[in-house]
């Protein structure tokens, strides 16, 4: 969604940000001039629904931007200075929000991420730069300890021909025993990080995989992980 003073007046983006879209094509970018005023915005007729191909012909600047995830907001103060992030303002859907997975399980994660259930069953959270990938089963006929032992022998035994070991993680508390890894992966075009982890109550596994660009993002993925 483009406000149209950058359409039909040709003037170059100065302030976007996506939030949560709200239909499967929507990709949640809402881009602005900056020269808008309230009442101008708030009138739905001055702004419109373009392909991001005419919004870059207009800026190629944005290229970039538009890759990145929901929650995504940044700004410039005019169209020769450089595209900077803003961290202080609020979007509608920030805010957090608690899923129970099954009769043991609940995530509390941003209302931002979308939730998508698989094809294979999978569920999926995603903002398209941050994702959580979790699924559940039962070991029957093994106790909790004997779970934990075999997949910290997988962490501890993990072939690093393909992937190094960054870091490894052990979470574990009364309740929850918790063990994982860090590593690097590629999809071809770029490359990310991903956090693999086990959690384990009673004979019930969660796996999880934490997906993101930014290794700023580890310790927000950790405490998601350690609240599950």
């Amino acid at each position: 969604m483009v406000s149209k003073m950058v359409v039909d007046n040709n003037i170059k983006p100065g302030f976007m940000y996506r939030e949560k879209r709200n239909r499967p094509e929507d990709s949640g970018w809402r881009i602005f001039t900056g020269l808008e005023s309230e009442d101008y915005t708030e009138d739905p007729n001055n702004v419109g629904i373009y392909n991001p191909s005419t919004i870059l012909r207009i800026d190629p600047s944005i290229a970039d931007i538009l890759l990145m995830g929901v929650g995504s907001v940044y700004e410039r103060a005019s169209e020769k200075t450089e595209w900077y992030k803003v961290t202080d303002f609020e979007l509608e859907d920030d805010y957090l929000v608690k899923h129970k997975l099954n009769d043991n399980w609940t995530i509390e994660i941003n209302n931002l991420f979308e939730r998508i259930v698989e094809d294979n069953g999978d569920l999926l959270y995603t903002t398209d730069d941050k994702s959580v990938r979790l699924i559940i089963w039962e070991e029957e006929d093994k106790v909790k300890h004997d779970i934990y032992n075999e997949h910290k022998a997988i962490v501890e035994n993990r072939d690093q021909s393909k992937a190094k070991t960054l870091n490894k993680f052990e979470f574990s508390d009364d309740k929850v025993l918790r063990i994982g890894y860090l590593i690097k992966e590629t999809d071809g075009k770029k490359e990310y990080h991903v956090i693999y982890g086990f959690s384990i109550v009673d004979n019930e596994v969660l796996q999880l995989a934490f997906y993101f660009d930014d290794l700023k993002d580890l310790e927000r993925a950790i405490n998601t992980w350690k609240a599950i």
